[in-house]
């Protein structure tokens, strides 16, 4: 089974990229790979629980992302850098995600198959 890991890096909510990325991913889990998702930077925001995105006119990512078990997708990694900048704790997430060092990512990152997404 190909390994494939989607790295988030961009705000929720500035584009579309966000959403494209995870949907990218789940299409990938509905194809067999084995999944992936690493949020960085201020990809970190769209893991925040109780978002609600109606006043832009958009979905809202959290709903999204609440659906990525049904597509096994449950290895989620968050850069504990970014959340400890941005003064987030796991128990802010929507889902959980595994908190990983800049040298942990590196690894998750060398394990894989494919890499979608910023790489730095």
């Amino acid at each position: 089974m190909k390994k494939l890991l989607a790295i988030v890096g961009d705000t929720p909510y500035r584009d579309t990229h966000t959403f494209e990325t995870i949907e990218a991913a789940m299409v990938g889990a509905v194809f067999d790979f084995s999944i992936s998702i690493l949020f960085i930077d201020d990809g970190v925001w769209a893991l925040l629980d109780g978002q609600d995105a109606q006043s832009l006119g958009r979905r809202t990512i959290g709903k999204v992302i609440s659906a990525l078990p049904d597509y096994e997708v449950s290895d989620l990694y968050v850069c504990a850098d970014s959340m400890r900048e941005r003064d987030l704790e796991v128990s802010n997430l929507v889902l959980e995600a595994e908190p990983v060092s800049t040298e942990d990512q590196q690894s998750l990152i060398g394990e894989q198959d494919i890499v979608m997404g910023p790489l730095g």
